[in-house]
Formats: C-alpha cells, sequence, structure tokens
C-alpha cells in the first residue's frame, strides 16, 4: 500500500468511525477512535500531497454524505443541497488536518494539544460560516454518556469536543509508543520525548476535566441546597401530520383536526389538576390561514387586489376563525384552559408592504382572536430559503417557495408561576451562539429565562436520522445553559430534558402523543453562561495562525518578485 493509499485508508476508517458515533448507531466510544485514526495523518512527517489532501476530504464526503442522508426526504429540490452541504461540510477535515500538522510540526505544539485546537476551530468556523452548521458537531456523539457532558456547562459544546479529540490523540500517542517499545525501536532520547508529551498530555487533561466535573458538582450540591418546585405543567402535543410543499387545505385541515383530538386526549390525561401551557409544534396551529398582523393605517398591498373595506373584512373573518378554534381547544380543559405557544405562519403588513414570517404564536385563553409571536431569526438554507434564488420571488415560486422574513424581536412570555420562556423554531437550536444570545438578550430586557422551548417540524425529513441529529442538539443546549429544555416536533421527536441533559420522557418518530413536563428550575451558572464561545473563538484564532502566516509569506513573495521584475525594467528615453 503506497503512502496515498494509507492516508485515504485512515482517513476513510475515521470517517466510518465518525458516523458510527453519531445517529442511527450512536455509538460514544466510536467518537474517541475516529480521531485516533485521523491524529495518525497529522502525527506523520513529511508534507502531504495535494492528491493526498483531496483523498482525505473524499473520505469527509462520503462521512457527511451518509450523516445527512435525510435532509434530500424534504424536497426535491434538497437531493442538490444535501450533495452541496455535504461536500461543503467534507472540506472541514482536510482543513483540521492542515491546521493540526502546522501547529504540531512548526510550531511544536504537543499533539493532543494541536489536534484538539484545531478541530475546535474548525467546528467554530462551521458554526458560523455562510449563516453556520453545526449538528453532528464531536459533542454531540457523547449524549448517551451524561458524565462527558456537564464540560458543557462550563466550555460549551466546543469544550466536549476538545476532550474527545485530545482523548483520541492520547489513544494515538500511547500505541504509538506501546509498540515502539515493544520493537525496542525507542531510543534514550525518544522514550523520554514520549514520557515528557503523554505525561504533560495525561496532566493537561486532568486538569481540564477535573475543573469542569468539579465546578458542576459544585453548582449541583449548591441546586440541591434550595426546595425544587416545577416551573409550571406543560402539555407537549406531538402528531404525525404530511408536511410538503405541495399538501392541500384537505390535508392541513386533517392535520390540524388530529393535533385537536391528541390535545383532548392530553387534557382528559391531566385531569383533575390541568395544565399552565400547551406546546403545538412549528407551522401546525394556522392551518390553511396564517396570523395576521396588519396596521390598517398602512393600506394595503397591491398583490391583494381588494380595497382597505374589504381586506378589513377579509381579516375580521380570519380572526373569528382563529378565535373559534381556540375556544375549541380551551373547551377540552373545562373551566381552566391554559397559555398556547403553537407555531404559525405570519404575515405583517406595514406601510403597504407584506412580509412573510415563520413564528411561534402565544395565546391567552382569556383573549381569543389576539396574541402575540415571535419570529425565527435564523432561516434553513434550501428549506426556507435558497442562495441567489431567494433574490427572485418568481423564481422561488417555480420551486413551490415564498419569501420568508426575520425579526430581532425576542419578546419573553411567563407562566403563571412566573417561569420565563426563551424560545426557538425549528433548527435555530442547532447553533449554540443563537440559543445563548437569545438568552443574553432576553436578560438584558429584565427577563431572565428559565426554561428553554423548541418548536420544530420534523415531518419534512420522513423519521430519518434527522431528528435524532437535532434532539443531540437540544440536548447540548439544555447543559450548555442549564436549564431545562422542551422540544414540541411534528412527527418527532419531542421530549423533556432537564439541565443535565437527560431525557425524562420522549415520544418515539412518527407517533402521536403527548407529554405532561414538570421541569424543575435549575439554578446553577456556568462559564459558558458568562463568556460564551470565547474560548473556542481563542483556539480558533490559534488554530489559524500558520495559515495567516502563510498568507503573509504569500503576500511577501509576490510583492518582492513585482519588485524585482520592476528594477529589470529600463526606462525609456
Amino acid at each position: 500500500m503506497n503512502v496515498a493509499n494509507k492516508i485515504f485508508f485512515w482517513a476513510a476508517v475515521g470517517a466510518l468511525l465518525y458516523w458510527m458515533s453519531l445517529p442511527p448507531l450512536q455509538l460514544p466510544w466510536a467518537a474517541y477512535l475516529a480521531c485516533a485514526c485521523w491524529v495518525v495523518i497529522v502525527a506523520k512527517k513529511g508534507p502531504l500531497t495535494r492528491r493526498e489532501y483531496w483523498s482525505i476530504w473524499l473520505a469527509g464526503s462520503i462521512m457527511w454524505l451518509a450523516l445527512l442522508q435525510g435532509i434530500r426526504l424534504a424536497f426535491w429540490p434538497l437531493y442538490a443541497g444535501w450533495v452541496a452541504l455535504s461536500l461543503y461540510l467534507a472540506v472541514y477535515l482536510p482543513l483540521f488536518v492542515s491546521l493540526a500538522r502546522s501547529l504540531h510540526h512548526e510550531f511544536r505544539f504537543p499533539l493532543p494539544v494541536a489536534a484538539a485546537t484545531a478541530w475546535v476551530g474548525c467546528e467554530l468556523i462551521r458554526a458560523y460560516f455562510a449563516t453556520g452548521f453545526a449538528a453532528c458537531m464531536l459533542a454531540h456523539s457523547q449524549t448517551p454518556w451524561p458524565w462527558m457532558l456537564p464540560i458543557a456547562s462550563q466550555l460549551g459544546s466546543y469544550g466536549v469536543s476538545f476532550v474527545v479529540m485530545f482523548i483520541g490523540a492520547l489513544l494515538f500517542q500511547w500505541t504509538t509508543w506501546a509498540v515502539r517499545k515493544n520493537n525496542n525501536s525507542v531510543g534514550t532520547s525518544d522514550r523520554i520525548s514520549l514520557a515528557a508529551c503523554v505525561a504533560f498530555s495525561c496532566v493537561a487533561m486532568g486538569v481540564v476535566v477535573g475543573s469542569a466535573l468539579y465546578l458542576s458538582s459544585y453548582e449541583r450540591w449548591i441546586a440541591d441546597q434550595e426546595p425544587i418546585k416545577p416551573l409550571g405543567r406543560i402539555l407537549i402535543i406531538q402528531e404525525n401530520m404530511p408536511t410538503m410543499f405541495e399538501v392541500d387545505y384537505e390535508d392541513k385541515k386533517l392535520g390540524w383536526e388530529r393535533y385537536e383530538q391528541q390535545t383532548s386526549i392530553g387534557a382528559r390525561a391531566t385531569r383533575p389538576k390541568g395544565v399552565d401551557l400547551v406546546l403545538w409544534p412549528e407551522s401546525t396551529f394556522g392551518g390553511a390561514s396564517s396570523w395576521f398582523d396588519w396596521d390598517s393605517s398602512s393600506g394595503v398591498p397591491p398583490e391583494f387586489g381588494v380595497t382597505d373595506v374589504e381586506f378589513a373584512n377579509i381579516l375580521a373573518k380570519i380572526k373569528r376563525d382563529h378565535a373559534y378554534k381556540l375556544n375549541r381547544l380551551n373547551a377540552a380543559f373545562e373551566s381552566s384552559p391554559p397559555f398556547w405557544l403553537v407555531g404559525t405562519d405570519t404575515e405583517k403588513i406595514r406601510a403597504g408592504k407584506r412580509s412573510r414570517y415563520n413564528s411561534a404564536l402565544w395565546l391567552d385563553p382569556n383573549k381569543p382572536g389576539e396574541g402575540q409571536y415571535y419570529t425565527k431569526q435564523h432561516l434553513v438554507m434550501f428549506g426556507e430559503y435558497i442562495p441567489i434564488v431567494s433574490w427572485f420571488p418568481e423564481l422561488l415560486a417555480g420551486f413551490g417557495m415564498g419569501v420568508l422574513s426575520t425579526s430581532d424581536e425576542v419578546p419573553s412570555w411567563q407562566l403563571p408561576s412566573g417561569a420565563v420562556l426563551s424560545t426557538t423554531i425549528c433548527f435555530e437550536d442547532v447553533l449554540p451562539h443563537v440559543v445563548r444570545s437569545r438568552i443574553v438578550t432576553q436578560t438584558a430586557n429584565g427577563h431572565l429565562p428559565d426554561l428553554l422551548v423548541n418548536i420544530t417540524n420534523d415531518g419534512w425529513f420522513r423519521g430519518s436520522s434527522i431528528l435524532d441529529h437535532h434532539l443531540n442538539n437540544a440536548i447540548l443546549a439544555a447543559v450548555e445553559n442549564r436549564r431545562p429544555m422542551l422540544v414540541a416536533a411534528n412527527s418527532g421527536i419531542s421530549a423533556w430534558i432537564d439541565g443535565n441533559g437527560r431525557v425524562i420522557r420522549s415520544i418515539p418518530r412518527l407517533e402521536g402523543g403527548s407529554i405532561l413536563a414538570e421541569p424543575n428550575p435549575d439554578g446553577r451558572w456556568g462559564y459558558w453562561q458568562s463568556v460564551g464561545d470565547w474560548p473556542a473563538r481563542l483556539l480558533a484564532l490559534i488554530s489559524l495562525i500558520p495559515m495567516m502566516i502563510w498568507f503573509a509569506r504569500r503576500f511577501r513573495t509576490i510583492t518582492l518578485g513585482q519588485k524585482s521584475v520592476t528594477t529589470r525594467i529600463k526606462p525609456v528615453a
């Protein structure tokens, strides 16, 4: 086997193990072996050829195509989106190898430190670049092992990824040292160097992991000293409602009626105590009609083709329909109707212009026909917008999609107990910095959130492993921010998750059901809540130093070359 084939072999084996570490198999131990395989390439002496880097990218492409294959099930244009996203994400594997090799071989970073720093740097970049994609991180492989998750409350998901890669590199180092020792190929100087490196790595890992676990245990002890009273009684509703762009009015009506029926079943099960809040998933409440927010003084957009009076009459009828639906739902709870947090489309009309939003709607049972809404801020590429194509509404309509807008407003809704909710929609909880920024904004406005809520419509993915990837992100978000998380997902997986990342209850995919959640407050506070991803940003900056130096040298070479050419040209008399 030549060198290029060996590189591809280790890259491919690592890719296979990484796929095994995440859903659908979700084998946490495989993540460490995957890291060890990739560190074999990082540790190789001598430069890698362009062909070898292409082979690493190819292995990464196959891995991401397998991990994200569920995306293609949502909508036919997403076959192209699935392939494009996978090929893009695969770039980060050779980038990691290149950066880690530079840190280790040129800057003399210990191998575990170099590999872990470069990996976290790459994860942070992909969480921000091109609107960001932070699903399927190395940390998400560890959700079945709760004892690994407390690190996230101090250092975020990036901290868990750092430790996993660190241990994977240690496994490689220890294996290499043991093999060389058995073969008697380790000289005295090499033996001392290897022993010192392994000792340094063990001490560093012990300090990082030990500090995080100690602080987490201390915070848990503090929390246990206070009497625990649930934040409220919350009913999470899940059904398997058909989801497709071509769905017609009858399908939407049938889906709404199934959610109404499931809500009635859940309401009967909660008597006589009742509930404080009912959660419906994204895009399930409106049915065939959107929720309208119209400033009548701004006029009607021309595309409606009606007068202001006619439009006011239409909206009055829509408002009556929504009030009728809410009254029907409230009837299931008899004399104690709850608040409602549901998903719907919202159309906002201001200054004669129409904006359409994907929204979470807060409904007061005593005010039918009225409501407050939060509009989604982070749209899903290829699902809610298509790059460049979204600039042309007519072309977007050809794909069966409409133009969605975003807003920066972050409302804070309260349960009767006074507990404040922080709400995200769909894949907004995939990005750690988005969830944290929501909490920071609400806290700055005087409303410290006690409970995280995500409403999502995962029916697009037909029960594939994308549902498990999404749940993994919700688990890490709960641990990072030390707050319980409630997930209401159409077609699954709806869940009640506590601040330790434990799934207390869940509803299987593609089934209907309900969960009565009584989440306890979590008063712990970690470094992540204070500083966010700044430690990861620092690691990203360090990992990019080799690249910045390369660009600086390249620029200097080009500049000096231009000056040399200029000096050889004689002025014309």
